[in-house]
């Protein structure tokens, strides 16, 4: 099957290449630049201007999500698998939380739909096909009846074979599987519009506990190494719907509504438990057979006002936030959990605002701030002056169902922490050279009090005090020689206070991107060739506890530094994408790959490539 997708694939690109170069392109009437798009925040503001898409073949080998992040975020170093942010990001809720999040950057978060306006039909279609069966498939159709209403379908799945222990072709270590529909309508003076999105994601992945060197006494790196975990499974399963909807009385009052409800499903599962008693320390109601599951669902409403008075854009609202979130194993115990659990059940209210003051298209400052009548709170503020950028955020946000208690089979615990208080400020400005190019220096810092997280033991802890963590760097793109772009990021970070190991992070993270990029055939050709370079120091990367899909701090195993040099080829003809991507060449020469986590080696030496293709009729 490989095989006739490899003759498909370059096939179909060259009969593109032939009909490209022998038509002439001024007779297409639909293209990339009859294809716009808006998003609900630029509605939210007022800004009605769509943005053309993106059609640059620069960096479409980056397919995974570890790859697109620039490494910014730990797996278990195959795509699909439980991910991580290396660098603290702060909630974007700080109300109730599940505690889940472990295959949440894999789902499209709502503010990143587009809503497009196409004249023509839309559709897309793109897959990468990596060595030792990993694969990626991007399937997206939208159509418009007018310029006021916009449909569109996507559909998306990440597979991955198991890279040690497998039985062979098809042992599938994750499954993940998604797929979303959306539109937009406006009226034809403006004066209402409507958009929404409906999203579902599963994922299905076996839990191997990472690599056993003691049971089968092979390497870390031998292709047949044990695993600790033989019969262990997670599953993940979540819905979300989301309508907004205003209408404009004039520019300066507008009414608008916002609906949301989610849905989030967890279960982690263990048909044979007796073979796997020694990796897990204790079991709560049966020595045979785990069968965990927590559930949380929402519904929020939120009604405001919002216009336009001059430079001035003023927003206010109501929020109200229903909530629910069940134990799965709550009510099977002897540790008087049923009574002991907080309360599952209830309803949270918001009031709040924005502001955005435009002093000109270069000048701009916003600010918001949301209360919470429980008692928690956020304010943030952003400036942008030309070249320089700052922004901040304090808050104080509420601990995760999963960190105030829980009940497993093999986890239990009950704890009453305080709620977390943090702020933090960065900025940025970018120098803009005198030939193509720029450098972009950088600093964030962060402070957290009372800060939950798992320790050791894989249990939540909360620190008592403050905690500072301080980021500084700079990204840059040079063109040194005609073709030739360097472009990269340099990040440098310190961990201030009692408890720097609650916060695993390298001290010094690198990228490195070298390449020849170039127009050719009469700018029908867009190509690009390079070396795609990543490192970062040595640190205890948590690790990872599959019973609760949680990762967890340790200090036992240091991950050393690695460089990842990946060879790739990038072209792109009319308005298909192709690319090649040999991964990890220092394993060429090592026989040895990096770790992504403890007991979990990243991916290898493997060749990847891969399509992406839009139609516009």
């Amino acid at each position: 099957m490989l095989k006739v997708y490899i003759s498909l694939i370059f096939i179909g690109f060259a009969t593109l290449v032939q009909s490209q170069i022998l038509d002439d392109s001024t007779k297409l009437v639909y293209g990339p630049n009859s294809t716009k798009y808006i998003k609900e925040e630029n509605v939210l503001y007022n800004d009605l201007t769509f943005t053309v898409i993106d059609t640059s073949s620069i960096n479409a080998h980056r397919w995974s999500k570890v790859e697109k992040s620039e490494y910014r975020m730990q797996d278990l170093g195959i795509s699909g698998t439980a991910m991580r942010n290396i660098y603290y990001e702060l909630p974007s809720i700080i109300g109730v939380r599940s505690g889940y999040s472990a295959y949440v950057p894999y789902y499209k978060p709502i503010q990143d739909f587009r809503y497009y306006d196409t004249k023509s039909p839309y559709s897309r279609i793109g897959a990468a096909l990596g060595g030792r069966n990993r694969t990626y498939v991007d399937v997206g159709f939208n159509r418009s009846d007018s310029s006021n209403f916009n449909i569109g379908l996507d559909y998306f799945a990440i597979n991955s074979d198991k890279q040690v222990g497998s039985k062979g072709r098809n042992d599938r270590l994750v499954k993940n599987e998604g797929f979303d529909a959306y539109l937009v309508y406006f009226t034809p003076n403006r004066k209402y519009v409507v958009m929404g999105n409906f999203s579902r994601m599963k994922t299905n992945a076996v839990e191997q506990g990472g690599i056993d060197t003691l049971q089968s006494q092979l390497g870390y790196f031998d292709r047949d190494a044990s695993v600790f975990l033989a019969n262990a499974n997670s599953e993940y399963l979540k819905r979300t719907y989301h309508l907004y909807h205003q209408y404009s009385v004039n520019k300066g009052f507008q009414i608008y509504q916002v609906f949301d409800r989610s849905y989030d499903k967890t279960r982690f599962f263990n048909e044979n438990l007796k073979e796997d008693l020694d990796y897990f320390d204790t079991t709560y109601f049966s020595n045979e057979v785990t069968n965990d599951s927590t559930l949380f669902e929402t519904i929020s409403l939120e009604n405001g006002i919002k216009g336009d008075i001059g430079p001035l854009f003023y927003s206010a609202h109501y929020r109200y936030r229903i909530y629910t979130f069940n134990y799965g194993a709550g009510d099977m115990d002897t540790l008087d959990f049923k009574n002991r659990k907080p309360s599952q059940d209830g309803i949270e209210h918001y009031i709040g605002g924005r502001v955005r003051y435009d002093f000109s298209p270069d000048y701009q400052l916003y600010g918001g701030i949301d209360f919470n009548l429980n008692g928690n709170q956020k304010l943030w503020g952003k400036m942008r002056f030309k070249a320089l950028e700052a922004d901040f955020t304090t808050q104080q946000y509420e601990p995760t169902f999963m960190e105030k208690a829980y009940l497993g089979n093999t986890d239990f615990w009950v704890n009453d922490f305080k709620t977390i208080k943090a702020l933090q400020v960065g900025g940025s400005y970018t120098y803009k050279l005198k030939h193509t190019g720029f450098i972009k220096p950088k600093l964030t810092f962060s402070s957290f009090t009372d800060y939950v997280y798992y320790n050791k033991e894989a249990k939540p802890a909360q620190l008592n005090g403050t905690n500072t963590i301080m980021t500084a760097g700079a990204k840059f793109l040079i063109n040194p020689l005609n073709k030739l772009y360097v472009e990269g990021e340099m990040l440098y970070t310190t961990v201030g206070g009692d408890s720097t190991g609650v916060f695993p992070v390298p001290k010094i993270m690198a990228n490195l991107n070298v390449y020849l990029h170039g127009i050719s055939f009469g700018g029908n050709l867009d190509w690009q060739i390079g070396i795609d370079n990543h490192w970062k120091s040595d640190y205890f990367a948590p690790d990872y506890r599959v019973s609760t899909n949680q990762f967890f701090i340790q200090d036992t195993f240091n991950v050393p530094a690695y460089l990842i040099s990946d060879f790739y080829v990038n072209v792109k003809l009319g308005h298909a994408f192709v690319f090649l991507k040999y991964n990890n060449i220092v394993e060429t020469f090592t026989q040895e790959t990096y770790f992504a986590a403890p007991n979990y080696i990243g991916k290898r030496n493997l060749i990847d490539y891969g399509f992406y293709w839009m139609f516009f009729d």
